[in-house]
Parts: C-alpha cells; structure tokens; sequence
C-alpha cells in the first residue's frame, strides 16, 4: 500500500477506531416515534437530555419506555450489511476499537449475542454517564485505546456522531446517511458499511474535511503546493493571519518566541483565557491541532517572513504558489 501523506488522509492511517452500535454494527429497527408523541407532543427531541426536564415520575417513565423499545430492538437485532467484514478488518490489521452507544450496555450485550456481533473490550454506554455528541464520551474512549484525539476516528449513522467527532478534534466517517445536509460535516460520506470497507481495503487519498472548502475552490495542486510552504507569523495580529493561512492550506508555521501577553489577548476575546501568559508555540499548536490538525508548527530558518497586514500577506501567498 502506498502511504498516504499529508495534507491527505485516510482511515487506514487512524490507530483506533470508535464505533457507533445501532446503524453501524447492529440493525435493530428502533423507533422513538411512542416516546416523542407521549412525552414531547410529537416534538423531534433529544430525548436523553431532555428527560432531565422532566418531573421525576415523569423522567423514570420515560427512561423504562425507553429502554423497552432499546430491549425489543436488541432482542431482533441484526449485523449491519458489512459490519462484520469491518469487524474482522479491524482485527486482521490491529486496529484498536471501542463502541460508543447511547444505549444501555445491557441492551448492547443482548443485540450483540442476537446477532452474534463480537464487543471489543472497550464498550462505552449511557451507563457510563456520558452521552453523545459529548466530546467527552469521544475522549474518554480514546484515552482507553491508548490513542491520541488526532489519532482516532469515530464512524457513525446519525448527526450525535459527527458532532460529537468534531467537538473531539477526531475524523468524521458518516455511514448510512450521505445524503443528508449535515453529511458535509464529516471527511467522509459512505452510502453504507460496505462502501466503507470497500475504502479501508483500497485506501487513496481523500481530502480532510477542513481542505475541503480549499480543494472546491482552488484544487489539489493548489493545496499540495501551499501546505508545503513555511510561514514566520509576525509578532503582532498573528491570531488573524494565523486562522486564514491555515484555511488557505497552509502547513507550517513558524512561531515568535514570547507569551500571550495580556494586551494581545485583549484584542481577541474568542481566544480562550487559559491560553493567558502561555507560551505563543503552544496557542499556535493547540490552535492547529483542533482546527487543521495536519498542519503544525516547525523551525525552519527559510520560512517565508510575514508582516503584520492580512491583505499584503495573502497576496504574497497568492504570488509563491502556483495556480
């Protein structure tokens, strides 16, 4: 297999892989349509955060009508088409991986006995206190496959995973659901699970999903040309001049040795306060790793030297990288 290098990627190239249950290993047929007339007027909710609303009686109703749908879901369940080929793909090449459900673990052990579905050691399940689109329940799995956030990637069916994915900093595949508005938010977008390991068994490479909006307007020569250039960011407005090179496709940048000092930080109120008397490298590098993860920060002498004015700036880069 080729590598596949920066400023692509692809899943092969992510070291755990967190799984959704329901829509990506199991087929259990759930419809919440009992809950939403009952408890929310017909209103489409997210139930789980909304039953904490509710009155106590009401809520421990809720949460056994809940359950008894997720039960009788579990007691028919089926492998997803392709699930268990993606199961045994994991395992022939040692991935690590976990399942992350919003489901209770003991509905998740019966849909996966039913099914005959093997669970990875790591099943992570509203037992457990967290619930998707949390970025906690994300984190916290990727701390127990021993990965980095960068290094996972979360695979689900429904907008909790992809949101959930992107609060995380981790990569997005959408499975099931590619036509659906928010798909645009993942990497990637899979008709189904086998379409998904038909990818895993022929990797190429895809655009992340930050350089999409770069390789729609300007192309994959542009992209590859600009993540490989070498930027020195000045020493003043480098928070602005930082966010628009790296969504041009810009992929190393040189930092100014200092700290974020009290009057820079007061020109940018959206720059989190902890980040307060920080040393400059480790805002920059924390800033690429939840926004432009493949980009990073280098020292290197060459680097191009920028001045602290946007507009110049951005025609310099115009000028350096061929069109």
């Amino acid at each position: 297999m080729q590598p596949i290098n920066s400023p692509y990627w692809h899943p092969v190239n992510q070291r755990g892989f967190i799984l959704d249950w329901d829509g990506v290993l199991a087929e259990t047929g759930l419809d919440f349509s009992p809950i939403y007339e009952r408890f929310f007027d017909d209103k489409k909710v997210m139930i789980l955060e909304e039953a904490a609303k509710l009155p106590e009686m009401k809520r421990k109703m809720l949460y056994e009508a809940v359950e008894a749908i997720e039960m009788e879901g579990a007691k028919r369940a089926e492998p997803v088409d392709g699930a268990l080929e993606l199961v045994s793909w994991l395992e022939k090449h040692n991935v690590s991986w976990a399942v992350v459900s919003r489901n209770t673990r003991k509905c998740v052990e019966v849909a996966a006995e039913v099914a005959s579905i093997k669970l990875p050691p790591i099943v992570i399940t509203r037992d457990d206190g967290l619930l998707k689109p949390d970025p906690r329940v994300f984190l916290k799995a990727s701390e127990l496959l021993g990965k980095k956030a960068s290094q996972c990637v979360v695979i689900g069916d429904y907008l909790y995973d992809i949101v959930g994915a992107r609060r995380a900093s981790m990569r997005a595949v959408l499975v099931m659901r590619a036509d659906e508005p928010w798909s645009v938010w993942s990497d990637l977008a899979c008709i189904n699970v086998i379409e998904l390991v038909d990818i895993l068994k022929n990797p190429c490479p895809l655009v992340p999903w930050e350089y999409q909006p770069v390789i729609e307007k300007r192309g994959r020569r542009w992209l590859e040309s600009v993540f490989g250039l070498a930027v020195r960011l000045p020493k003043e407005n480098y928070f602005e001049i930082l966010a628009h090179l790296a969504g041009l496709g810009v992929g190393k940048f040189c930092v100014c040795e200092g700290r974020l000092e009290a009057d820079v930080w007061r020109r940018y109120p959206y720059v989190d306060p902890r980040y307060l008397w920080e040393p400059l490298e480790r805002v920059v590098e924390d800033f690429l790793k939840s926004r432009f993860p493949l980009a990073r920060v280098v020292k290197d002498e060459s680097a191009v030297v920028l001045n602290d004015n946007l507009q110049e700036n951005l025609a310099l880069i115009e000028e350096l990288v061929p069109q």
